[in-house]
């Protein structure tokens, strides 16, 4: 847990005893909020959308989710694309699983700009490595839409 989420949830209790007439007090600790989300990564972003936070009914979360980071120098040289798919897999299923419906779930999926980032490092990844990819899971849609994805 990074220190800028800390602090948001420190802020978040703020807002919760804060009295409803305290508006200045209240838009300061929103402010504050707000400059923090810009610090924190995509899945604390998505603990904290996904809760039931008094921040959320001022704050559209959503807005501050990020494009996905590849440092493709790294990747290249660790030959690591499988372990980073895994990874851009990972956060897939987290948002699918804490969004409320498909609209959400692919708006986030949009801003996080996964189906490009998957795309990449799909095209990067060798054949061995999509195979054992596919070996690794049990559902059939997902498996055939690695195999598209092999090298002739």
């Amino acid at each position: 847990m990074s220190s800028s989420y800390k602090k948001i949830l420190k802020l978040e209790t703020e807002l919760e005893d804060l009295d409803i007439d305290n508006e200045d007090k209240r838009d300061k600790i929103l402010l504050q909020i707000s400059n923090l989300l810009d610090k924190i990564d995509n899945m604390e972003l998505l603990d904290l959308y996904s809760e039931p936070y008094i921040l959320n009914g001022f704050i559209n979360v959503p807005l501050y989710f990020k494009k996905y980071k590849l440092d493709k120098k790294k990747l290249k040289e660790d030959n690591s694309y499988k372990e980073e798919f895994k990874k851009v897999s990972l956060l897939v299923e987290e948002l699918r699983d804490k969004c409320d419906n498909e609209e959400e779930y692919l708006f986030l999926c949009y801003k996080c700009d996964v189906d490009n980032v998957a795309s990449y490092l799909l095209k990067q990844m060798s054949n061995e490595d999509i195979m054992e990819l596919a070996n690794e899971t049990d559902d059939w849609n997902y498996k055939l839409f690695l195999f598209e994805n092999l090298k002739k």
